[in-house]
């Protein structure tokens, strides 16, 4: 049985959906957590007590752990967690470490195999900014192209990433690129999209996030640009961060019941896929991001994205065939992209066809499990 050692968020949905890939095969999993957190993720919860060929457990002492000994790292540059993550390691052996995400998880794990020998492969998964953004402080660069130093397989979203890692003197073995989160059950996805055709939708989703690099508040002044020009449709604002929050209260006098705003982390994963098949268009404004799991669910569902060009978006589908790329700093034209989708019934239908194509070529289950399972046994 093969070994492999997770430091990853135990919180994260992404975490969750990449392990559960794996619950065929036999691995035995060990999850270093990366990150302080309350509660582990329930599907990581669920693949703990349900008996699968793969098995997982969390790392001694990270589960009620995690929370105050992250708390300390922040004062100690994780010196308590990389004792415990190097212990681990030594301990379980492991074939492979996989280390999700830079900032949080490869930090750490790049700690504590400095104070170890280990002879493990290692694998880098790169998340959303890890690169793009990060690259441009000089103590990240520093810290990044220690990481990519020990890493022996990179894996990534996009070219664009590629790029800077061999910038930053990464001189290893590159996956093909794959979405870093796991795949989606596309074909019932679809069925279900076909239902409610994206042209007779009259529901615009918009990704309220204001923190870190979200642009939660810029998407709100884009529907307040247009919102007089689109009165037959509604909007809901979600994963609204509390910026977002204090502005969206204007735009509710003029459009009353017309806006639901729901805060970050109230939504459930049913209920984020519920919103994308009732949706004509997916806003996502930031100033960096990976390929964004909010675009790959809408594009599944049949929502048609509209996404800003600092994220990996245009690789994953075509700018004016299948979605817009829009400017981070253009209001006005991320305002005139929103028009044109809810305007142009013939560019929404060929757009959302489109999408489920390359959805089922690209995100299918089947396809990404191939690709994930290629990391583990090739």
């Amino acid at each position: 049985m093969k070994k492999i050692l997770i430091v990853a968020m135990a919180d994260s949905v992404h975490t969750a959906r990449w392990l559960r890939q794996f619950d065929s095969d036999e691995i035995e999993f060990v999850l270093f957590p990366s990150t302080p957190h309350r509660r582990i993720h329930g599907l990581i919860g669920e693949h703990k007590k349900v008996k699968r060929l793969s098995s997982l457990r969390i790392s001694r002492f990270m589960t009620i752990g995690a929370l105050p000994l992250g708390i300390l790292d922040l004062l100690f540059n994780n010196f308590f967690r990389s004792k415990l993550l190097a212990r681990e390691i030594k301990t379980f052996q492991p074939d492979i470490i996989h280390i999700m995400e830079t900032q949080h998880s490869g930090y750490l794990a790049n700690k504590a195999l400095k104070k170890i020998r280990n002879s493990s492969k290692i694998i880098l998964s790169i998340w959303g900014s890890d690169l793009f953004w990060f690259q441009r402080f000089k103590q990240h660069r520093i810290k990044i192209s220690s990481v990519l130093k020990m890493v022996d397989l990179l894996v990534m979203e996009c070219n664009r990433d590629r790029e800077i890692a061999v910038g930053l003197g990464f001189d290893g073995t590159f996956a093909v690129n794959m979405p870093a989160t796991g795949g989606l059950k596309t074909g019932s996805l679809r069925e279900r999209a076909l239902e409610q055709p994206t042209v007779t939708r009259k529901l615009i989703a918009v990704k309220g996030y204001s923190g870190f690099v979200g642009l939660g508040t810029d998407a709100l002044r884009v529907i307040e640009l247009v919102e007089a020009e689109i009165n037959e449709f509604s909007v809901i604002v979600y994963s609204a961060g509390l910026r977002t929050m204090w502005q969206s209260r204007r735009l509710r006098k003029s459009m009353g019941e017309r806006l639901q705003v729901i805060r970050k982390h109230k939504l459930s994963n049913f209920e984020i896929e519920e919103m994308f098949l009732r949706s004509r268009v997916s806003l996502g404004l930031s100033l960096s991001d990976g390929l964004p799991a909010t675009v790959k669910e809408a594009m599944c569902a049949g929502a048609i994205p509209i996404q800003t060009s600092t994220s990996c978006a245009g690789e994953w589908f075509t700018d004016g065939i299948s979605g817009r790329l829009v400017n981070e700093v253009d209001i006005q034209g991320a305002a005139e992209a929103l028009l044109t989708v809810l305007r142009d019934d013939s560019f929404a239908h060929a757009a959302s066809e489109s999408n489920y194509q390359i959805a089922e070529q690209r995100f299918s289950e089947a396809k990404v499990r191939e690709q994930s399972r290629s990391l583990y046994f090739l």
